[in-house]
């Protein structure tokens, strides 16, 4: 899987390094992305986003480790990164731990057969729990980007310790793992691209009224796939509320099926009369076109360890109200773009403050130096500068007691 480059290409690349103490012996080549899912979220986003930039600007091979014939298979072919096949069925969640001892000597053989200098790059605790043992017994570094809050209990406390270097997307996240000792976690926010602008807003509108949205009319959004956690329901409530105070308000969901269906929320939709103004767009990429498209994003999420659809909405001027609450009020607070509603705030009191923001956008949309500021700091070049630091830690044999 080595790069073959020239040596003025190694030169330059050398060059670029030097002044965050790489070598050119040192240069990390290889980095490999395990899933063992079928369908894109969040966390593919942002590890593919960072491997395109591994690629692009440091000359790192970046591979993903994942099954044949889904949508992250896919993804990686596009994204130009070598798919390595598992051989096996992606999981609907996590595969149950009997089945990852049967696959262990399968596993390790893969695992062997990549390049010596590889890099294991994950980015959830159900890899890392199929995977994260196999890697360790071949002697490859590992890297976990933690990227959820939940409850850690013994045994995710267990694959998280299996890491030499821990990456935290939030503060709130870095709380999550605070018995991982300082030297081996790093805070490093995701990578986002955002290229929008006020024609990118025109297009966008344009491409949601192709799958139903209103050409005319202020259109309210909620981006995330329908889990529990991010609310689905409470928004259609919210939305419900608006609709009785702004006949001039229409509603889109973006996001697939979770532990909730779109058959489920549009049955929701039907209880509350408002199912005629509610357009189920589905799952649709690039992300960032579809908070172009609205007027007001709702984050109704609880326990959002970042919330990139806030980061984005702050960088293309479209104002949010987001629940103040782990990562929404940590990006809130850091750059502003939106309001916050009180984690028990209800469908009522949400609608309320979305009026307000609806009534005066212009009092929480960021200036365009502002929205500058936000691109720069979640650059994708940015993040991966600070991730190729921490693999540089891994090669130079600084990998803490794990």
């Amino acid at each position: 899987m080595l790069v073959n480059r020239s040596s003025k290409e190694i030169a330059v690349l050398t060059s670029i390094l030097a002044p965050f103490g790489y070598s050119r012996s040192k240069v990390i080549r290889s980095v490999v992305f395990p899933f063992i899912g079928s369908e894109i979220g969040g966390s593919h986003i942002s590890a593919f986003t960072l491997g395109q930039v591994l690629q692009d600007e440091y000359g790192v091979q970046c591979s993903v480790l994942c099954s044949t014939n889904t949508v992250i298979a896919e993804q990686a072919t596009r994204s130009g990164f070598q798919v390595v096949p598992t051989g096996e069925a992606p999981a609907p969640r996590r595969y149950h731990p009997a089945y990852d001892v049967a696959q262990f000597v399968k596993r390790w053989r893969i695992m062997k057969e990549l390049a010596t200098d590889s890099v294991i790059h994950f980015n959830d605790l159900w890899s890392v729990q199929s995977w994260g043992p196999v890697a360790r017994l071949a002697g490859r570094p590992v890297v976990y980007h933690h990227r959820s809050l939940s409850r850690m209990t013994l045994p995710k406390r267990l694959f998280v310790s299996l890491a030499h270097q821990v990456v935290c997307i939030s503060q709130s996240c870095e709380h999550n793992v605070a018995f991982v000792p300082s030297s081996r976690r790093t805070r490093v926010v995701n990578p986002i691209r955002v290229t929008g602008n006020d024609l990118l807003r025109c297009d966008a509108r344009r491409r949601a009224t192709s799958f139903g949205c209103p050409e005319e009319g202020v259109l309210v959004g909620f981006v995330g796939n329908f889990w529990s956690r991010k609310r689905p329901r409470f928004f259609l409530e919210v939305c419900a509320r608006l609709a009785s105070s702004r006949p001039d308000c229409y509603f889109v969901m973006f996001g697939r099926n979770g532990e909730e269906t779109a058959d489920d929320l549009l049955s929701f939709a039907r209880d509350l009369r408002i199912a005629d103004r509610v357009t189920w767009a589905g799952f649709r990429l690039p992300g960032e076109q579809n908070i172009a498209a609205i007027d007001l994003l709702l984050a109704t999420a609880l326990d959002e360890p970042f919330g990139r659809t806030l980061v984005e909405a702050a960088a293309l001027g479209t104002p949010y109200l987001a629940t103040d609450d782990a990562g929404h009020r940590e990006i809130w607070a850091r750059w502003g773009g939106g309001g916050l509603a009180p984690v028990g705030a209800s469908a009522d009191e949400f609608a309320l403050l979305a009026l307000s923001i609806l009534r005066k956008p212009e009092a929480v949309i960021l200036s365009s130096q502002e929205r500058d500021k936000v691109k720069i700091d979640v650059s994708a070049s940015l993040h991966a500068r600070r991730i190729m630091e921490i693999y540089h830690r891994l090669e130079t044999g600084e990998r803490g007691t794990a």
